[in-house]
């Protein structure tokens, strides 16, 4: 999904659905009936609905049925590694919170900590109700608004080059699982949670399957066809989406814009009925990503040319067991395909109880909302001192020291120390994507202030003490701004150079693979020329895939990776650097060479075709 998300406050306290069922006219009938059993309920409120409107409802925007009291609903919504969601204020307005942002999924990754990603799912889950409740609804529709977050993503990070392996905790398929399952009982409340008859969050899992390639050379994301054969699809990229079912016990899943061997993710009856919902028992929702059932649909190459039209391609959807289309196509396409002969009105309705019990699992339909926990959350559980702990603590495992030769680290402080690079200073682009809102300073705003996270100069600073900290850009990320010389002075004049190097949103995003896995732009030079003058140096890589170092691996004597560490990044890094926290972390993905990515096409999604991809089959041909 790629969404250009404007977050702005809300300080009215309003319940989602919290008319539902208190209406005269209504709640006498069967689906506001607590007491009777959720299929009854389910089937009860399916009946009343005509064809047309259920179709309605089934878009990820679900229009509102006004003369059954049913608000609009959004089922899109975000909680990667955090809520997407704005800075909310307090029913006074006198107390305003914003998220907490956690570190991205492969920064988490190295941790290899299970215990962690239930930890953080629950908060995200926690933080998400919270900030739900505190959200004025009088408009809805707005993406987020909603109390289903497609989180987490568990595609496989096979290849350096995809632009999202930020969002996806590894290229190993039983850490990706691990990491799943665990993520997902924590933030959906079923283990550990406040209510047992309700769930906190809907976690949806995505990309089913196969899915790691954005726009490289004449492919897209909307066109590409996976060709995965039966070995690798049942041993690298099913098993993770398995264990988000089977043991996370997931309510949701979300069909990639890809194909696989010929056949649209949400349009294959294979996948989402025989191997998800027969083989793997699953029993929740399943959402197209936001346009991919238009691919389905649309003639190549902006699409897969799969069905014939629109009306067809929307029957072969809802038919394959894809219940919610995030793209428009579903509610024309569903009456214009009964009407054809192509679905009936059975099939609409499998698809639809699917969509209502989810709803109904989560409390819409009760009449007690006042009465239960999860709608009862507010501001003192949104970035809770616990919870901004928890941040730390997972900032802090998720770095790797990669090398530390003559004892370069931990620093002392005290020193002279020049801070080199174009992340010396940088505060978003720590938080990765996907993220929240992040600071108040005195309210909440537009989301896009971020002054009050912490800068490595900040941290390092602080932790220096009794020395002094020389902040030097040299080069940003990508561009020719060069300030090489000016770097070369600060580190020669320094008892120890701390180089912040790296990528950010620029390089590598959702819809931007990369092309080189090395630093970019003036970055080796700037690097290089530093090295030759520091009397001693550290080198920092901060990314979210991969990294390639060539000539760079030998000649630093120290190196750590920092991936998007979150809002407490820069705090961690100091922490290590210093010697206060002595770094746990795990490489979660293969760092390849530079000459990788001229060796085999992104396209490949054989893991064994030479040279072999991930550290279980790299280099052994």
């Amino acid at each position: 999904m790629l969404f250009s998300v404007v977050l702005t406050a809300s300080c009215q306290s309003n319940v989602l659905w919290s008319d539902v069922c208190t209406q005269a006219d209504v709640k006498s009938k069967v689906w506001c009936d607590m007491a009777a059993p959720l299929e009854k309920r389910v089937a009860s409120y399916v009946s009343d609905l005509t064809v047309a409107e259920k179709a309605a409802m089934m878009e990820n925007g679900a229009k509102p049925l006004e003369r059954l009291h049913i608000p609009a609903y959004q089922w899109g919504s975000e909680g990667l590694h955090g809520p997407l969601q704005p800075c909310v204020c307090d029913a006074t307005n006198t107390t305003c919170v914003c998220p907490t942002d956690f570190p991205c999924p492969s920064a988490m990754a190295a941790a290899f900590n299970d215990s962690l990603y239930f930890k953080v799912g629950q908060a995200d889950g926690r933080e998400g109700r919270a900030i739900n409740n505190l959200r004025n609804h009088a408009t809805q529709n707005v993406y987020g608004d909603g109390i289903d977050y497609w989180s987490p993503t568990i595609n496989m990070q096979r290849d350096p080059r995809w632009g999202r392996n930020q969002e996806v905790p590894g290229e190993d398929p039983m850490l990706t699982g691990n990491y799943a399952a665990n993520f997902v009982q924590g933030i959906q409340g079923e283990f550990g949670g406040l209510d047992s008859k309700h769930i906190q969050i809907v976690a949806t899992c995505k990309h089913f399957v196969a899915n790691s390639l954005e726009n490289w050379h004449s492919f897209s994301r909307h066109n590409f066809n996976a060709k995965v054969s039966t070995h690798d699809l049942a041993d690298y990229y099913l098993p993770p989406f398995k264990s988000c079912i089977m043991e996370g016990r997931a309510k949701g899943i979300m069909c990639s814009y890809n194909a696989v061997n010929g056949f649209p993710s949400c349009a294959n009856p294979w996948l989402l009925n025989t191997t998800l919902r027969n083989s793997w028992r699953f029993d929740g929702y399943v959402t197209s990503d936001c346009g991919a059932i238009r691919d389905v649909c649309a003639k190549e190459p902006s699409g897969h040319g799969f069905a014939p039209d629109c009306a067809h391609g929307t029957a072969d959807s809802v038919i394959a067991g894809c219940d919610v289309d995030c793209g428009g196509q579903y509610a024309p396409g569903i009456p214009k395909a009964i009407a054809g002969g192509l679905l009936t009105e059975a099939d609409v309705d499998r698809s639809f109880s699917r969509l209502t019990s989810m709803q109904m699992q989560l409390g819409l339909f009760d009449s007690n909302k006042a009465d239960q926990p999860y709608f009862n959350l507010g501001a003192k559980d949104i970035s809770s001192p616990a919870h901004k702990q928890l941040a730390l603590e997972a900032a802090q495992q998720a770095i790797v020291l990669l090398k530390n030769d003559k004892q370069t680290l931990p620093l002392k402080a005290g020193q002279h120390i020049a801070l080199i690079g174009p992340h010396f200073n940088g505060t978003e682009v720590f938080m990765s994507n996907y993220h929240g809102s992040a600071c108040l300073n005195g309210k909440p705003g537009d989301g896009k202030d971020f002054s009050c996270i912490k800068t490595p100069l900040e941290t390092i600073t602080t932790a220096n003490a009794g020395g002094k900290v020389t902040g030097v850009l040299g080069c940003d990320v990508n561009s020719k701004t060069d300030g090489i010389a000016q770097a070369v002075a600060a580190a020669k004049a320094a008892d120890v150079a701390v180089l912040v190097m790296g990528i950010d949103g620029s390089i590598e995003a959702e819809g931007r693979d990369r092309y080189n896995t090395t630093l970019p732009g003036l970055q080796i030079k700037l690097v290089t020329e530093v090295l030759k003058v520091a009397k001693s140096a550290v080198l920092i890589l901060v990314s979210g895939g991969a990294m390639s170092l060539g000539g760079l691996k030998g000649s630093s004597p120290a190196i750590v990776e920092a991936l998007y560490g979150g809002e407490a990044a820069a705090q961690a890094l100091a922490d290590v650097l210093f010697g206060a926290y002595n770094p746990s972390g795990k490489l979660a993905a293969t760092m390849y060479p530079p000459s990788y990515v001229s060796e085999i096409p992104l396209t490949e999604m054989s893991l064994t075709a030479p040279p072999g991809r991930t550290h279980m089959y790299v280099g052994k041909h």
